[in-house]
């Protein structure tokens, strides 16, 4: 998400919670202005982390910085492990064995077939 649009979700979820207590913070300020502060602030703070500042709001309306530190402190993501493919044993066995016929093949007959193209060169 964009980080403007990002504000506005914040400016929203906060205006919910908090109502005049959050939004008179703002009083007599160009609105626009401590929105483009707040993008510039979070900037670089993952949509995961700002969900976390989110769901752990303080009792009183947080300004940007006390935000931020909350969004900061998010715990770090949990990746579950995938187990890596497993190779087919009988291709691997194909495989090998071109690969010893190719070594087996005196020098100038493998670079007549692979001049021949019946070799793939990589």
């Amino acid at each position: 998400m964009q980080s403007h649009e990002l504000v506005e979700v914040i400016f929203t979820k906060l205006s919910l919670v908090y109502g005049r207590d959050f939004l008179m913070r703002w009083e007599g300020l160009d609105i626009a202005k401590v929105k483009s502060d707040w993008a510039h602030e979070l900037t670089g703070i993952s949509d995961e982390s700002v969900r976390h500042a989110l769901r752990k709001l303080p009792d009183k309306p947080p300004n940007v910085l006390e935000f931020r530190n909350v969004a900061m402190n998010a715990p770090a993501p949990v990746f579950s492990r995938i187990d890596p493919p497993t190779a087919n044993p009988e291709l691997v066995k194909a495989e090998i064995a071109k690969a010893r016929a190719l070594l087996a093949m005196p020098p100038k007959k493998l670079a007549t077939a692979r001049s021949d193209k019946h070799v793939a060169t990589y």
